[in-house]
């Protein structure tokens, strides 16, 4: 089980998520320590939305791509708060236009 994090810059984790979709998401989900809607959530697109809405109105604290078992999960800080995790099938494309591996 090896484990291999990237840190991806904060501009592209916000491009990124704007059309995550073509990364062949497996599960999404969102945390926002100073709000409950975020457990009234309960589809992937409704999450996604919701973590649009959040990346557009504050500032991405940190961005990594964490890859364990041949699944790379996103994950994005907000400002402290808000916590973005996409699992996706298609990582390595990801790495590829964020510019991390050839």
């Amino acid at each position: 089980m090896d484990v291999k994090t990237y840190n991806l810059p904060p501009d592209f984790a916000r491009k990124a998520i704007e059309d995550i979709e073509r990364y062949g998401i497996v599960a999404a989900d969102v945390e926002n320590r100073v709000s409950l809607l975020d457990d009234m959530l309960k589809s992937d697109e409704e999450k996604l939305k919701y973590a649009r809405e959040k990346v557009k109105e504050g500032n991405v604290d940190k961005a990594v791509l964490v890859v364990r078992d041949g699944t790379g999960t996103l994950v994005i800080n907000v400002e402290n708060v808000v916590e973005i995790r996409v699992e996706l099938g298609e990582y390595e494309k990801l790495l590829r236009e964020a510019g991390v591996v050839e």
